[in-house]
């Protein structure tokens, strides 16, 4: 099996993995809001390390993009 047929087969897929992003996207705003409201320490700072490595990965998304053109 190619690489071409693997990439038709993901391909039919398509609309699957979009909604599972937009739900995973989802999920982690409502953990970064029930973090926030967390009246202890442990949910405020697991927020933060959740906005750093979201931040991290925006960043190597970008460096890699700008490196591709």
């Amino acid at each position: 099996m190619g690489l071409g047929a693997i990439v038709d087969k993901l391909n039919r897929y398509e609309g699957l993995f979009e909604k599972l992003g937009l739900l995973l996207v989802a999920v982690f705003f409502l953990m970064v809001i029930a973090g926030f409201t967390d009246s202890s320490h442990v949910g405020k700072l697991m927020s933060l390390v959740l906005l750093f490595l979201v931040a991290l990965a925006s960043l190597i998304g970008v460096i890699i993009y700008r490196s591709l053109d």
